[in-house]
């Protein structure tokens, strides 16, 4: 696979960009979409089917929706491109651009505590990182592009 493509679907950090929730291209978002599209205007619905066959999981479905709405809203091009607009508080971008540093294996200073990460967070930017570091950034990412990114 090309290495630039590559490099925009895996952030500097080694998270796949292009699998989280937030990405503008991304399957959660394309996925929640067409979900809204298909349910087309599913609210009256909802109510009628609760009635009907008695179940209050559809009473829940106004969570739903804004949860769907939010999903499909999203529309982030990616660390490489711009700051995360999810993680505000995120330190690799920025150590990223000053280090000039491809991914944070790299770095000489890895595993550091500029992330700003939480400790369950930080334990799976290391973890990516030295997989990436002990296989390489193209087996990295052909082995894991499948994968789910939140597991």
């Amino acid at each position: 696979m090309e290495y630039e493509k590559i490099k925009d679907g895996l952030a500097p950090c080694g998270l796949s960009c292009e699998k989280c929730f937030a990405h503008v291209d991304g399957d959660i978002r394309r996925y929640s979409l067409k979900l809204k599209e298909k349910l087309g205007n599913f609210d009256p619905y909802a109510i009628r089917f609760e009635a009907m066959m008695g179940n209050p999981v559809f009473k829940k479905y106004p969570d739903f929706k804004e949860m769907l709405d939010f999903f499909a809203s999203e529309n982030c091009r990616g660390c490489r491109n711009e700051q995360c607009k999810l993680f505000k508080e995120c330190g690799i971008r920025r150590c990223h651009q000053e280090k000039r540093m491809e991914y944070c294996f790299q770095c000489g200073e890895f595993p550091c505590t500029k992330t700003n990460f939480d400790e369950p967070l930080h334990k799976v930017w290391v973890t990516i990182n030295e997989k990436i570091r002990k296989i390489g950034v193209g087996q990295f990412y052909e082995k894991t592009r499948d994968r789910p990114r939140y597991v």
